[in-house]
């Protein structure tokens, strides 16, 4: 299971890895330019640490994986990005949609509660929120499903108009623009499920 793990990290660190220019580039246009840069960094950071960390426990191996990522990362997007992360070391095999509904309900809140974010807010939850509906509404877990909700979630957050973070003081409100922690997010739940889901049916 702890592979499952670590080939998670790795596959979004590859995929932020190929698509941080293009997150940058549209934070220009909403924020300070850098997020796919600090996303990047702390991925970086979590890769060099997952031959590092004691893997034995895996609540603590994600634990201290998203704490070294919180600080690499910095501000905002340490604190937020990596709430999942760590929420995704209680998966429970025996008992996987149960536990991963947990994990999202948890991960919500704490965006929620953390970031003072409401959904349509054009931020990171209107990519949470979609899945976390799709897995309530359905006993089994249907991966292609989820990645059409995740595409279609991103999509979404163009035409939203921004509540938080920089993009709120700009005149468009940030209308039209694909929100960059909400492209970074979908890549990272995207291997996500592509590997647990796998895992969970082998």
């Amino acid at each position: 299971m702890t592979q499952s793990y670590k080939n998670w990290i790795n596959n979004s660190y590859s995929q932020i890895k190929e698509n941080y220019v293009e997150i940058n580039n549209l934070d220009q246009k909403l924020g300070d330019g850098d997020h796919g840069s600090t996303i990047l960094k702390g991925l970086d950071t979590a890769v060099v640490n997952l031959n590092i960390i004691s893997s034995e426990n895996l609540s603590f191996f994600m634990s201290e994986i998203s704490k070294l990522m919180r600080i690499s990362m910095g501000g905002a997007s340490g604190i937020l990005m990596t709430i999942f992360i760590k929420e995704v070391g209680n998966i429970n095999y025996d008992n996987f949609r149960l536990s991963l509904l947990d994990i999202f309900s948890i991960t919500i809140e704490k965006i929620k509660k953390r970031g003072k974010v409401n959904f349509g807010d054009k931020s990171i939850l209107d990519i949470y929120i979609p899945v976390y509906d799709e897995i309530v509404a359905n006993d089994i877990i249907h991966m292609n499903k989820i990645l059409n909700i995740l595409d279609h979630a991103l999509e979404s957050t163009k035409s939203m108009e921004a509540k938080v973070g920089r993009a709120k003081f700009l005149d468009t409100k940030g209308f039209g623009i694909t929100d960059p922690g909400a492209f970074s997010t979908t890549l990272i739940l995207k291997e996500f499920f592509k590997e647990f889901v796998n895992e969970k049916n082998n």
